[in-house]
């Protein structure tokens, strides 16, 4: 029994001696891997210690200084507070969230003045055109949306009819009234919209309103595209749609009067004309007359 509890001892301290080699050897092994690492290059870069909203003059309260990794810097930033306030603190033209880098073109030059001007680009102008509820989309047209502006007008043609055609696609709106705050959200009934143009488009947009109406048409936010330029005349309304009949010697294809509906609103009465695109009125006895 003594023998046999020897054995066992001599077992259990070959096993612990095993054991600490193991370890000693796993965390040598890992201070090893440590000291190879190489330490993660940084810079210094001025982030917004809270939410800057368009047209806030910055000041050191709002802005502080994190270490950024060089390996992912973000171009135009700034690495000191020095650099962004400089003598004259500049405006916000952007929206800057809290935590977020404080990027060159976010900002107004040193010096400039609040309000809308600061964020007009260099190469661009800013013109108010006049709308109502039905030119400015019943109100849903707001700072930062974007539209189509088109015009109706029968100036420059023989006939004297009025056309429409798309004057210019893809205009950011700067403000409505004298809104120019894109937090808002709510549709607000106007007489002025302010768009940001190129110096033509605003010569367009001048001339425009004196010869027509202009109407705008509300674009998706991720709406880009451009689409030809068209004009919408009156015989464009007058389409003529084919009516197949079918008959036993085979199928017959016959022009159809296209007619079209038009709501007439008085107060809360609806009145619904149906009009033929085809016939005049005197010749027609005139349109059919449903009320609803």
């Amino acid at each position: 029994m003594q023998m046999r509890a020897l054995i066992m001892l001599a077992v259990a301290l070959i096993m612990g001696v095993v054991a600490v080699y193991l370890v000693n050897t796993q965390l040598t092994r890992k201070t090893d891997d440590g000291a190879a690492m190489i330490p993660l290059e940084t810079r210094q870069v001025v982030v917004a210690a809270n939410d800057i909203d368009v047209g806030t003059r910055l000041d050191k309260l709002m802005l502080k200084t994190v270490d950024w990794p060089a390996s992912s810097l973000p171009e135009g930033y700034f690495g000191e507070l020095a650099a962004v306030l400089g003598d004259d603190a500049p405006v916000a033209v952007k929206e800057i969230r809290k935590g977020e880098a404080v990027i060159q073109y976010k900002l107004s030059t040193h010096g400039a003045r609040g309000g809308l001007t600061p964020r007009i680009p260099a190469e661009k102008r800013a013109v108010t055109i006049a709308v109502n509820e039905v030119r400015g989309v019943a109100g849903f047209v707001l700072p930062g949306d974007r539209v189509d502006v088109m015009l109706t007008s029968s100036a420059g043609r023989k006939d004297k009819h009025p056309v429409t055609r798309t004057l210019l696609q893809n205009i950011m709106v700067l403000g409505v009234d004298q809104l120019s705050s894109e937090k808002e959200d709510t549709p607000k009934v106007v007489n002025a919209v302010t768009l940001l143009v190129m110096p033509e488009e605003g010569k367009k947009l001048t001339l425009a309103q004196s010869v027509g109406d202009l109407n705008l048409m509300l674009r998706n936010e991720g709406d880009v595209s451009v689409a030809p330029d068209s004009q919408i005349t009156l015989s464009s309304l007058k389409t003529f749609t084919p009516v197949v009949r079918k008959t036993k010697t085979g199928n017959v294809v016959q022009q159809a009067n296209r007619r079209s509906n038009v709501n007439v609103i008085r107060g809360l009465s609806i009145t619904q004309y149906k009009v033929d695109d085809i016939k005049t009125p005197a010749a027609s006895g005139g349109a059919a007359k449903t009320a609803n």
